[in-house]
């Protein structure tokens, strides 16, 4: 969706809790801009934030999620073209033994890490903070 000079984005922090009860997240790697981030896109007209980030997590990864709103986090950068664009994320508890299929046009990898290799991974600051914050509320919720 695109709101005057507005990009509007939406997606989820993936996480699951493997046999051994660690807690793992998804990360999805950029195929044009290759950087690590979140499953995420844009909101189409008359879509939700919720619907929006559910079709782009199953567009990207092949997971059919339920996304967690009681969390939402929200990031807000200029783009290029002299746009803003708002990202807001949701997270979205999964299975361990879900099989991920990645995207072939947008994605080139798609991961399992821990907390600390996903902090690594994550290409920005911003998307970091939002690891951070979501790591925060799940461990809160345990």
């Amino acid at each position: 969706m695109t709101e005057n000079n507005t990009e509007v984005a939406t997606g989820a922090v993936i996480y699951t809790i493997d046999a051994k009860g660690a807690l793992k997240f998804l990360l999805v790697k950029s195929k044009d801009r290759n950087f690590w981030g979140f499953a995420k896109g844009h909101v189409e007209a008359g879509e939700t934030g919720e619907a929006a980030a559910v079709r782009e997590i199953k567009e990207e990864t092949n997971l059919d999620v339920t996304v967690d709103t009681t969390f939402h986090d929200k990031i807000t950068y200029p783009l290029p073209n002299g746009k803003t664009k708002v990202s807001i994320f949701y997270i979205s508890q999964v299975a361990p033994d879900v099989t991920t299929t990645k995207q072939l046009a947008e994605i080139s990898d798609i991961e399992w890490f821990d907390y600390d290799q996903a902090l690594a991974k994550l290409s920005y600051d911003n998307l970091k903070a939002v690891l951070i914050r979501a790591h925060q509320y799940i461990q809160a919720q345990l």
